[in-house]
């Protein structure tokens, strides 16, 4: 995995991302199994990217799809 650098990186744009966030659990998508596997990473229901010191900041990221 890759360190958030703050803003949506340009690999991830469009697609979607696994991620860590701080409190060191691992981003999971709906459990709904038609759902797609994990978030999108940008867009109208994209990650949010910023570094606040929120428990739930994205940490680390890897692209998936």
């Amino acid at each position: 995995m890759k360190a958030n650098p703050g803003h949506c990186p340009a690999e991830a744009e469009g697609k979607r991302v696994r991620v860590r966030l701080a409190h060191g659990g691992i981003g999971d998508c709906d459990p709904n199994p038609m759902s797609p596997p994990g978030w999108a990473a940008d867009g109208r229901n994209g990650c949010r990217w910023s570094l606040t010191g929120s428990p739930y900041d994205i940490a680390e990221y890897e692209v998936i799809a």
